[in-house]
């Protein structure tokens, strides 16, 4: 074990504290460059994830195009980032081999001598899904514990929403909430590269293998250069920093020539996951949920009867024919408040949700969707009436186009 650095997350609490305090001061203290960054803290926590205006975020597929990087995975399976950003790295790799060729840099480290890509781009929704069945294995396991009877939909859905509340702040259930949580990692934002495959937890051998390196000075100042931030708690880790001049001029030739032009056609918002995919999953989980039948009991004439009835089922046409669109809007606004931390209080959550149903009536489900994830995700901004949703319907366009 290490006196000075974490090896493993197995210590004591006090151990991990002081180890991780004494590690953040050599590599932050490594460079007065500013490129080194804790992606753990404020807002950085959400960086390639998250809008300006703080709207979960996605790859928009009709956007900016990926880029496959020279090479292959261990699988042999293509990786890849956005173009632009693998363009950046292509040009930071070829500097580090000039430099090697022509004795600038120790040609014998491990990581630092030659940049080779191991980890790239992974698609959110692909995450989500397998995320998703876990969770959706979690709730049906805790119906059956809970040995409740699931008639029907509605009894199902007063079930979910009863477990919901209680765990969604840990295990989000909407694609939104979990865009930003602990278990989508910003290497679903095409934005980050990564050279090595060590453990994250292991800061010993972050010291050792690259802050201690001969290169590691070179290093950061060349990623400063190309525009690359460093992650500072996964130093391997490589994120284009959108915001930098040279990033701007390697996306410039795609015709990308701001952070807002990358914004706008790089990323989809999230929640559009809604209108082809949220009652479909909700139906999914209906009927992996529900028993094969279930046992109704009556008195008959002083004789008790039993009989097996089996649930309702449903297509997604039939549950469409019950359930209207205010219906399903009203479960998705109530469950994204489950999962959010909140300084709404119960009443300003109910009557945010009432005027985003009255949004939904006069303006559409897009422009409904889009202001209540707006106010959502940045509750500071609420004022609690549909008036003032409302004035803001135009204003926002002026700072994003949802």
């Amino acid at each position: 074990m290490s006196d000075y650095y974490v090896e493993k997350n197995n210590e004591s609490t006090l151990e991990l504290f002081q180890k991780r305090f004494i590690y953040r001061a050599n590599v932050v203290q490594s460079s007065e460059l500013k490129n080194i960054v804790d992606f753990n803290f404020g807002e950085k926590y959400f960086y390639g994830r998250v809008n300006r205006v703080f709207i979960p975020m996605q790859r928009n597929p009709g956007g900016v195009a990926l880029k496959n990087f020279e090479g292959a995975s261990p699988t042999g399976a293509p990786l890849t980032a956005f173009s632009f950003v693998v363009d950046a790295f292509t040009a930071l790799a070829q500097q580090f081999r000039k430099c090697a060729l022509t004795g600038k840099i120790s040609t014998t480290d491990l990581h630092l001598s030659n940049l080779v890509v191991q980890k790239g781009y992974e698609d959110p929704a692909d995450r989500y899904d397998k995320y998703l069945q876990i969770a959706m294995s979690t709730i049906t396991s805790q119906i059956i514990v809970n040995q409740t009877v699931l008639r029907n939909f509605d009894d199902f859905i007063k079930e979910v929403m009863v477990i919901l509340k209680g765990l969604a702040t840990q295990f989000p259930f909407t694609m939104p909430a979990y865009v930003k949580s602990k278990y989508c990692p910003i290497a679903c934002s095409g934005l980050a590269v990564e050279i090595a495959t060590l453990s994250a937890d292991n800061d010993n051998a972050k010291i050792e293998e690259f802050v201690n390196s001969p290169n590691w000075d070179f290093y950061v100042n060349a990623c400063n250069t190309y525009g690359f931030m460093i992650d500072e708690f996964v130093p391997w880790r490589l994120v284009a920093d959108i915001g930098s001049a040279p990033m701007i001029e390697f996306a410039r030739q795609y015709s990308l020539t701001s952070t807002n032009t990358i914004l706008a056609r790089a990323y989809r918002h999230t929640h559009e996951y809604y209108y082809a995919k949220f009652k479909y999953y909700l139906l999914n989980l209906y009927n992996q949920t529900k028993a094969p039948n279930y046992v109704v009991t009556e008195e008959c004439n002083g004789v008790t009867l039993t009989d097996l009835v089996t649930p309702e089922e449903y297509t997604i046409q039939q549950l469409n024919q019950k359930y209207n669109q205010t219906y399903f809007l009203r479960l998705y606004c109530t469950i994204r408040f489950y999962e959010e931390r909140s300084v709404f209080d119960e009443g300003s959550q109910y009557r945010l949700i009432d005027d985003t149903l009255e949004i939904y009536e006069t303006h559409g489900l897009k422009r409904a969707l889009y202001n209540f994830e707006r106010i959502i995700n940045k509750p500071f901004d609420y004022r609690g009436s549909l008036s003032y949703i409302s004035r803001h319907i135009e204003a926002v366009r002026d700072s994003e186009d949802p």
